[in-house]
């Protein structure tokens, strides 16, 4: 399913344009945000198959932007990614709906795996 759409949401901007170009190279069609308020309006906007939210970020948290997301549409599937992960943040994003939870720094395999199962569902 590579023309699905997907957002990504991290206010680095090297880790934001590494995956920007990972996913587009791998033939996605990819939009980005620096903070979960642009995320949110863009989300508001356009429909997407997958949104990469990471924790930290400026203004609303990813977990905060995650649940304003589900809200409005509860379909969207999202993958939090963090650079500090915890169990209980795991255990958070989870019951918020994530479909998937990781570890900063990430391979672009790993990521693409994880999308490519994400989508799958």
């Amino acid at each position: 399913m590579t023309n699905a759409r997907i957002l990504i949401v991290d206010d680095e901007p090297i880790v934001r344009e590494a995956i920007h170009d990972w996913l587009v190279d791998a033939g996605y069609g990819v939009t980005t945000a620096r903070t979960g308020e642009e995320a949110l309006e863009i989300v508001a906007r356009q429909d997407f198959d997958l949104v990469i939210l990471d924790v930290r970020l400026p203004g609303k948290t990813g977990i905060r932007s995650l649940q304003e997301m589900k809200e409005t549409k509860p379909g969207i599937k999202a993958i939090i990614i963090t650079a500090y992960a915890s169990p209980e943040l795991r255990t958070e994003a989870m019951k918020l709906g994530a479909i998937d939870y990781l570890s900063k720094p990430i391979a672009p395999d790993q990521l693409e795996g994880r999308i490519r199962a994400a989508l799958s569902e």
